[in-house]
């Protein structure tokens, strides 16, 4: 017959193999895994432009400072040749050879942006988003001949080459001498392509981001 102590003891045995049961049972809480680092990129995003914004882009390009500009040193380099010499050498000439360059610029740039809007190209210059001197200056030479599409895809562009040749042809026959032939708009246009990556250039690296 137990005594009390005996019943003690078999009562606290219980209680301890009870407590070590519920131990193994239960597992103890494990600290949460660290959060893994990770590298992301942050890219520059693109958006193609709405109507609205490539007509924005077109009166910039025609009309804005950089088409102003670039008449103005065309001409002053005509006028030194002078270009065409049948004109005079003083201010009326100036003003003349100014005015087709002008010309010329307004029938290359319409031509682009129709063309592209037909097409859904993105004719408008865009900052390269990398950094250097030379990936920068590569970005602006290759942007003469490229555009964007709308999902933001860099792409030859028609519209990019045959608009120059849309203006010189133009301006040759609308305001040279009658003695200038196709061959010299030819000339007239692939020269174009300079002052298209010099204008490139100046928006790369000095002109204001818009």
């Amino acid at each position: 017959m137990f005594t009390l102590q005996h019943r003690f003891i078999v009562a606290a045995l219980l209680i301890a193999t009870s407590a070590a049961a519920h131990s193994q049972s239960t597992p103890s809480p494990q600290p949460a895994p660290a959060p893994v680092a990770r590298y992301v990129a942050n890219p520059v995003t693109y958006s193609f432009p709405n109507n609205h914004q490539q007509f924005r882009n077109y009166l910039y390009s025609t009309f804005g400072p950089p088409a102003f500009i670039a008449s103005a040193i065309g001409a002053g380099l005509d006028q030194r040749k002078p270009a065409p010499p049948e004109w005079d050498s003083g201010a009326q000439g100036y003003a003349e050879r100014y005015g087709w360059r002008f010309g010329m610029q307004l029938v290359s740039q319409t031509t682009a942006y129709s063309l592209g809007a037909l097409i859904h190209e993105d004719v408008a210059y865009h900052r390269c988003a990398c950094a250097g001197l030379l990936p920068r200056t590569t970005h602006a030479f290759v942007s003469t001949l490229t555009a964007r599409t709308s999902s933001g895809r860099t792409v030859f562009s028609v519209p990019a080459l045959v608009s120059p040749y849309a203006g010189s042809f133009t301006a040759v026959n609308a305001w040279y001498p009658a003695r200038y032939e196709p061959a010299d708009a030819l000339r007239i246009g692939s020269m174009s392509f300079v002052f298209k990556t010099a204008g490139n250039l100046v928006g790369e690296f000095l002109a204001p981001p818009r």
